[in-house]
């Protein structure tokens, strides 16, 4: 994103650039990019100067929308139920009778546990959605940097 954002959008970015540069399979890219597109964050242009722009101006994109573009929007953590197989729940009585407990409070440690991981991921996506693509890229004169990128990954293809 950082690259598209100081990325002049007149000009798109070829793809194979970008994964180069970022040491990642085109494919993989690819993958990325058409979920970046769905959500019109970006877009791209065929043809032999084709490649990837943002399709607005990068002070206008949350982190919160490349990060469920990409991500999607399911909650982080689901009871997967795997605290009930860890222990034996499915089998509560037997587990009780064994370890002759008579009240066996098993719920409550898993929901204290995904609301916490519910609270985390709240707050997460709040101090995403503050935060812009233009505000983590750099400036030059207090001015954002806006050029095309080609002629520099054709010459320094990686950042190793």
């Amino acid at each position: 994103m950082a690259l598209l954002g100081i990325q002049d959008r007149e000009i798109p970015l070829h793809s194979q650039l970008v994964a180069q540069r970022l040491g990642i399979s085109t494919s993989y890219l690819k993958k990325i990019v058409q979920k970046l597109a769905g959500a019109k964050i970006v877009k791209t242009v065929s043809g032999r100067e084709g490649g990837i722009v943002l399709t607005r101006d990068p002070h206008e994109i949350t982190l919160l929308e490349v990060f469920e573009a990409i991500e999607g929007q399911s909650l982080f953590v689901k009871n997967t139920g795997l605290v009930n197989k860890v222990f034996g729940f499915d089998q509560k009585q037997a587990f009780m009778n064994t370890y002759q407990l008579t009240d066996l409070q098993d719920q409550q440690p898993v929901a204290n546990v995904l609301a916490v991981f519910g609270k985390a991921e709240d707050l997460y996506r709040q101090e995403l959605a503050k935060l812009t693509i233009g505000e983590v890229l750099p400036t030059s004169a207090n001015q954002p940097v806006e050029l095309d990128w080609t002629k520099w990954l054709k010459q320094h293809p990686s950042a190793e």
